[in-house]
């Protein structure tokens, strides 16, 4: 029997492999003509899969069936025939000639098919039923949506990944991936999957709309990692597959999605071997625990005493891959039978103490307890405080905010406590389970949280403050590139500054937050940043005595205003006007009799812009000439060429266009300066129009 339960003395795979030999081709020479991978090959070839319709017929073509029969190859690919009916397809030419190859000129239709999965640092080990029974489901064309179930730290990241890598070549855009343990609200599932495609929005349409659109033609695979903390806002994912066809979702979560179209699968621990088993070495479960042994230890030989100490930590783990692996991490200091015996105190504990907590739960904080036993003073307090990050950390971050060394994250790593998680960069990350653990021993340390998490803000508030000039330059791209890891860092930094009241914390990074967020063309989301800090700040007005100090009533004026005028901006990229013509009134009202000439600056100069938009020239023209004269006080380039962009504007549909040329021609010259990409784009392409009139 094949991998799919197929015969493999008669099948799909077995007759395309003897007609692939009768040409006289190897498995290489092949996959380069028909232009996919070897692998793809070999897994028709093995019966693990069928290829997409795309792939059928350049199999047809490069094995010379006849054209007249191609229609019969096809149906049997798609198992509307059965495989007996390939014997009607006529043998290999007598002579064996052999095609000659594509030129590839041209990129091959297959080789547009889009694939971001991640590369995993780990072999996969095991778990051969349960990747059997994923690919099966997905054979069923109504299994959509099928959801990996299990506690945290059992491998379902690890096992959708696995499985996503032999199910996307199946289909015309691969499998992307998107991991969503940092995304805060269901409300951002939405940009976390389009950044995960590498689709940008765009426009005034709903982010959702426009993701939607993007996707209904396309035949991809979406892994969606970590949705349990989103089920208020699951539904979108129903509607994404009603509105996309051709998009199937392999998610993962500890409990069910309770969605129309979902099927689930439980993944549950490796098989936990028994003392009667003679080949221990061959169960998953040690296999793991050996695999991890070796990679700090390249010459760990167990010994018989040791692999029945390892099959006791299988069974008090209950073959959950993380508890192995953070188990495995003890043993350059601790032998095998010290292991066993440290987690057994800890799981009779457990057992007899915590009774509502499950019981793999139970055995797996035994592992987290007995690790956090033997850490060092400075690795335990390291550890707290790194659970204030989001979706990873930088080294230069886990110093500043975590007080944690390079020789603390390396031992941290050792001890599988924490992970590195891209090889190119010194970033690492936390298993959430751990993340989750070490915040709650953080939350019981008096004043630690609160601290952990100012210093968490400031660090990354401050951050986007400093790349800010590089966001409006030529460097804007690698910027991006370096900040884009970091937006659930960024997120958690804002929801605390505005939690806890830090309005000069907020007002130093109003800005870069801004132009982040309008690179990403993120609307929906910066308006309610912008707003929650409005609310805030205006709760803090209201209890703020008459009799206080007027110096703080005014700052916090000062903020109120900036924090409406950028929310104004983003409901106005949302298309709603009047609503943004409302709070730009608000916010100049609020600014004009205060020292806040950048604030001032923004809200003269965007609502002008958005005057002209509508139509009312006169507005716009008033307000803009008030803005720009600011702006060159302030030496705001970057403001001075969005005033100059839209008094050009206003003067061409005045149809002064003269007046219009001259300032577009000022703007340019200012964005030639800056070198901001983004907004040398935009201006080019008003000014243009101008251009066009004048005949220039």
């Amino acid at each position: 029997m094949g991998f799919l339960g197929i015969s493999m003395d008669y099948s799909f795979g077995n007759w395309v492999r003897r007609k692939r030999k009768s040409l006289d081709l190897t498995q290489q020479e092949l996959a380069q003509r028909v232009g996919c991978s070897i692998s793809l090959i070999y897994k028709i070839e093995a019966d693990v899969r069928r290829p997409s319709r795309q792939i059928a017929e350049l199999l047809a073509q490069q094995l010379e069936i006849p054209p007249d029969q191609r229609d019969l190859f096809l149906r049997v690919t798609r198992q509307e025939k059965a495989v007996d009916h390939l014997d009607a397809i006529a043998p290999p030419s007598a002579s064996g000639s052999v095609p000659p190859p594509q030129s590839h000129s041209q990129p091959h239709p297959s080789a547009v098919l889009r694939t971001s999965l991640p590369l995993p640092l780990t072999s996969f080990i095991g778990r051969e039923h349960e990747l059997h029974a994923i690919i099966q489901q997905f054979q069923y064309s109504a299994c959509r949506l099928l959801t990996l179930t299990g506690p945290g730290g059992v491998g379902k990241t690890r096992l959708a990944l696995e499985a996503a890598s032999h199910l996307s070549d199946s289909f015309d855009y691969g499998a992307c991936f998107v991991s969503l343990a940092g995304t805060s609200a269901s409300e951002l599932i939405v940009p976390a999957i389009a950044d995960g495609l590498g689709f940008a929005f765009s426009g005034t349409a709903e982010l959702k709309k426009q993701l939607f659109n993007y996707l209904k033609e396309k035949q991809i695979l979406l892994v969606l990692d970590n949705l349990e903390h989103l089920l208020n806002g699951i539904q979108l994912l129903d509607e994404l597959l009603e509105h996309a066809p051709g998009v199937r979702i392999l998610a993962t979560s500890r409990e069910q999605l309770n969605l129309r179209a979902e099927w689930t699968f439980e993944v549950q621990g490796f098989p936990i071997p028994s003392t009667e088993v003679k080949d221990l070495e061959s169960n998953s479960a040690v296999t793991l625990f050996l695999q991890r042994a070796r990679q700090m230890i390249l010459d760990f030989k167990p010994t018989s005493d040791d692999l029945a100490c390892i099959l006791r930590i299988c069974q008090l783990v209950e073959g959950l891959p993380l508890g192995l692996e953070l188990a495995a991490g003890w043993l350059k200091i601790m032998p095998p039978n010290e292991i066993a015996r440290e987690i057994e105190r800890s799981l009779d504990f457990l057992t007899t103490s915590v009774r509502d907590v499950p019981a793999r739960h139970r055995s797996l904080r035994s592992v987290f307890d007995h690790s956090w036993s033997l850490l060092a003073l400075e690795e335990r307090s390291a550890l707290m405080r790194l659970s204030v990050f989001r979706a990873g950390f930088t080294r230069e971050a886990a110093e500043r905010v975590a007080g944690a060394s390079l020789s603390i994250l390396s031992s941290l790593a050792d001890k599988s406590l924490i992970r590195r998680s891209d090889t190119n960069i010194a970033r690492y990350d936390l298993h959430e389970l751990i993340r989750q653990y070490a915040a709650m021993r953080l939350q019981a340390e008096a004043g630690e949280m609160e601290t952990a998490n100012k210093k968490h803000a400031e660090y990354y508030l401050t951050l986007l403050q400093m790349r800010e000039p590089a966001l409006r330059s030529r460097l804007q791209k690698e910027t991006l590139a370096e900040l884009r890891p970091e937006i659930d860092n960024f997120r958690a930094a804002w929801d605390f500054a505005v939690g806890s009241a830090q309005t000069d914390l907020l007002r130093c990074a109003t800005g870069p937050v801004f132009y982040f967020y309008e690179l990403h063309q993120y609307f929906q989301e910066a308006e309610t940043l912008y707003r929650r800090g409005a609310e805030m700040t205006r709760t803090l007005i209201r209890d703020t005595a008459p009799n206080d100090d007027a110096s703080h009533r005014a700052r916090l004026e000062g903020t109120l205003g900036d924090m409406l005028a950028h929310q104004a901006y983003f409901l106005d990229r949302m298309g709603r006007n009047p609503e943004a013509l409302d709070l730009y009134r608000a916010s100049i009202v609020l600014l004009k009799p205060l020292d806040e000439p950048y604030a001032l600056t923004f809200a003269l100069v965007l609502y002008g812009s958005l005057c002209w938009a509508v139509g009312d020239l006169e507005e716009a023209m008033i307000y803009l000439q008030k803005g720009l004269p600011l702006s060159r006080t302030l030496e705001h380039p970057w403001s001075q060429a969005v005033a100059l962009c839209f008094l050009g504007g206003t003067n061409h549909d005045l149809g002064k266009y003269d007046a219009a040329y001259e300032q577009f021609q000022e703007a340019m010259a200012i964005c030639e300066r800056m070198g901001d990409p983004y907004l040398t784009l935009f201006i080019s392409a008003l000014f243009s129009r101008t251009a066009q009139m004048l005949g220039r």
